[in-house]
């Protein structure tokens, strides 16, 4: 089976992406008083986080915390076109400073997994909006983890079926060829030998021709039984659909 490294380590860096220093200040002491356990890192603008973003990479992914307006660009701009959180790579909320229900649909769209309206209240209330974040991001990648381990499932049993049915196929060849090789034996020896053979030689004949005929029939009961027993490229097409059935539910997923 094909290795997959399953995600289980708990997000445990915050980058806030903020031009007002204010804003930036009221969040990193808020972060520290309910949320210690997460190291805070913060930039100014879009440039700066795509190189601390990059230079991280190989870190476990952060959560991002992003004023929309930003002097080089948008925060969406982050998410790189993404339309599901995990295109996105890691999780981001998107804040602003004035509400807009059409940038709040597009924040969810472009991959963010909120959108918060920034004001005093609601930035004190940010630990828990972002732990909360961390929740479905955390959901989301234990379901993409539990596909993977499915399409590498399904694999190895479409694998598995293409190499039972060369064997089966095979050694239903060689059956047939061998049953035909008997019975054509027989009949060439009754044939020609007939007026030679005595009565119990030409029984014996006839229990062979029996007997290959018994097999020919037993083996095909066999297949019939032995054949179901791997998963046919039906039940696989199955499979596929409903992760593909999956996939399209990750866009509403909300705890």
């Amino acid at each position: 089976m094909k290795e997959c490294i399953k995600y289980h380590n708990e997000i445990k860096t915050v980058l806030i992406v903020e031009d007002n220093e204010a804003h930036a200040e009221i969040i990193r002491r808020v972060f520290e008083e309910k949320s210690p356990e997460l190291s805070f890192n913060h930039v100014a603008c879009i440039n700066d986080a795509i190189k601390w973003l990059e230079f991280n990479k190989e870190n476990h992914p952060p959560l991002v915390i992003s004023d929309y307006n930003l002097p080089d660009g948008n925060g969406l701009e982050l998410t790189k076109d993404a339309a599901s959180p995990e295109e996105v790579g890691f999780p981001i909320i998107i804040l602003t400073g004035e509400g807009s229900e059409k940038l709040a649909v597009r924040s969810l769209k472009s991959g963010a997994l909120d959108y918060v309206v920034k004001s005093n209240e609601e930035l004190h209330q940010l630990p828990k909006i972002a732990a909360h974040a961390i929740r479905q991001w955390n959901l989301i990648m234990e379901r993409k983890y539990a596909e993977n381990e499915l399409k590498d499932f399904i694999d190895d049993l479409d694998e598995a079926n293409d190499h039972l049915e060369d064997f089966l196929g095979g050694m239903s060849q060689d059956f047939d060829d061998s049953i035909s090789s008997v019975r054509n034996f027989g009949k060439i020896l009754q044939e020609k030998y007939a007026d030679k053979l005595d009565e119990a030689a030409l029984t014996d004949l006839k229990r062979v021709a029996d007997a290959t005929e018994r097999t020919d029939k037993l083996l095909d009961k066999l297949s019939e039984y032995v054949v179901p027993i791997y998963f046919y490229s039906s039940l696989i097409s199955v499979y596929s659909t409903k992760i593909s059935l999956l996939n399209r539910k990750v866009l509403s997923l909300k705890i």
